[in-house]
């Protein structure tokens, strides 16, 4: 019980675990996906703004300087937690914003200048500065959109243009922020001159407290509820191995009551559909015990009474010629042998059926000379009786025992001249014997029985094992025998 309550536990404790690694990867693929449309959503939106902001800007002919940077900021929202600018080498020149931590981004070390460029009257700054300290080179995947300023005449013209796959690359970010910060990173032209790029910051919804409190309630419970599923696992396991051990000890002295010979057996209730298909296979195995404890019985009557008639007539003639009752001579004599004849019949009929139902009996195949097939069946027949069979051969073709095809037509042949004084039918075909007589067919009986006879035959001559012999060999050869009464 031990080793089957272990199968039980372990069986429950993966299912369960299955069940709750689909579930966290189900969760985690969730909160992945959620955050990169949270990251998108962030970009898009401030990318719209600063499109907006500074096609407001370049149509204000009120003013006449303004810098990128001022758009830049003005564009921000509470979903920013900073900006990178670089110059179009790469380098970080400026920063705005802070990290998680709430503290202001890094910048980079050393004296930082701020060179203006005068564009057809608008001052664009360009920032520059040394080589930053610090800072590491950290691979960037995100959304890379190019934002080209141009101008013709009094008209300034923008367009925007979006690389088709994330751009995966190198960039230099100090500890404090992870490029997966990164929401998305533009870069700026004015008429076909790079003035530098932008990378936008985010926090992703996990470094705001009250997220980072929910998702860490939800793996506290993840990790509680391992402890408790494998708690549950062990109690069903226990619980189901008790059950099932109560079943199989019940099951087993069922069957040990009919290996005893009893056939009503108890049998314990169950709803498991497994379980119950059990049941119902030993109730059938009680069911043909039963029944072949009364056929054992009526075998044993049948073999008593059948060989017990020729003994006791031999035994009257043997006792009446030994007194002087009746004379010796030749017509007793005969009559001796005609008991011995129907005693050997009996006993070889009996002896044929045994070795037919052994495990080990076996028909040999081998194909049939119909003619020669034919002859050997009639050889025990009469004239008179051979004059009443009617013999259809036409497209016979037979594969078998010969002996044992012989001994069931021989036995067919027999009942039907028996049963009927009208002609007798024999069709030959492909592996088909079929014969055919007058008369009725009793119902509510099974001839292929032993020793079952009906009412008409039961006072004719015969052992009572002719058609039960005839269902054997038909077994043997992988067919089956039958009997069926037709009009006409």
């Amino acid at each position: 019980m031990r080793k089957q309550v272990v199968r039980f536990f372990f069986s429950f404790a993966l299912v369960i675990l299955v069940f709750l690694v689909i579930q966290a990867s189900i969760f985690l693929f969730s909160v992945h996906q959620h955050r990169q449309e949270w990251i998108t959503s962030v970009f898009d939106e401030y990318l719209d703004s600063f499109i907006t902001s500074l096609k407001r800007e370049l149509a204000d002919t009120s003013k006449e300087t303004f810098t990128v940077e001022q758009v830049l900021l003005t564009s921000l929202n509470d979903r920013i937690s900073g900006l990178y600018l670089r110059n179009p080498d790469g380098q970080a020149v400026a920063a705005w914003g802070a990290t998680a931590t709430g503290d202001t981004l890094p910048l980079p070390l050393g004296r930082r200048s701020r060179v203006t460029r005068l564009i057809e009257g608008q001052i664009i700054p360009l920032a520059m500065g040394d080589k930053e300290s610090g800072f590491t080179s950290k691979m960037m995947r995100c959304d890379l959109y190019e934002v080209s300023i141009s101008k013709s005449g009094l008209l300034h013209t923008i367009e925007v243009s979006k690389r088709r796959k994330p751009l995966w690359q190198m960039i230099a970010l100090p500890p404090e922020v992870k490029a997966t910060d990164i929401a998305g990173s533009l870069t700026i032209t004015y008429n076909d001159q790079s003035l530098g790029s932008v990378d936008v910051l985010t926090f992703t919804p996990d470094t705001y407290q009250g997220t980072t409190k929910l998702f860490g309630g939800m793996l506290s419970s993840f990790l509680i509820s391992l402890p408790v599923a494998l708690i549950l696992s062990l109690l069903m396991a226990a619980t189901l191995s008790r059950r099932s051990q109560r079943y199989t000890d019940s099951i087993q002295e069922a069957l040990g009551r009919l290996a005893e010979g009893e056939t009503q057996v108890i049998l314990p209730k169950t709803k498991i559909d497994s379980q119950r298909i059990i049941n119902e296979a030993i109730e059938q195995l009680g069911r043909n015990l039963e029944a072949n404890q009364q056929s054992r019985q009526t075998w044993l009557r049948a073999i008593s009474h059948d060989l017990n008639t020729p003994v006791t007539s031999m035994k009257l003639l043997i006792d009446g010629m030994a007194d002087g009752v009746f004379p010796t001579d030749a017509n007793q004599i005969l009559t001796l042998q005609h008991e011995h004849e129907t005693l050997a019949q009996k006993v070889a009929a009996v002896s044929l059926y045994a070795t037919l139902q052994s495990p080990d009996a076996q028909a040999h195949q081998e194909p049939l000379d119909i003619p020669t097939y034919i002859d050997k069946v009639m050889e025990p027949f009469s004239e008179e009786q051979r004059q009443r069979i009617y013999i259809d051969d036409q497209g016979a073709d037979l594969v078998g025992d010969p002996l044992l095809l012989v001994k069931a037509a021989q036995a067919l042949l027999n009942n039907a001249l028996t049963a009927s004084n009208d002609s007798v039918g024999w069709k030959i075909r492909a592996n088909e014997l079929v014969f055919t007589n007058t008369g009725e067919l009793e119902g509510g009986i099974d001839f292929f029985e032993p020793w079952i006879r009906g009412d008409q035959s039961r006072h004719n001559p015969g052992t009572g094992l002719g058609l039960p012999i005839v269902g054997q060999i038909m077994r043997l050869h992988g067919g089956e025998a039958s009997i069926a009464a037709e009009e006409g």
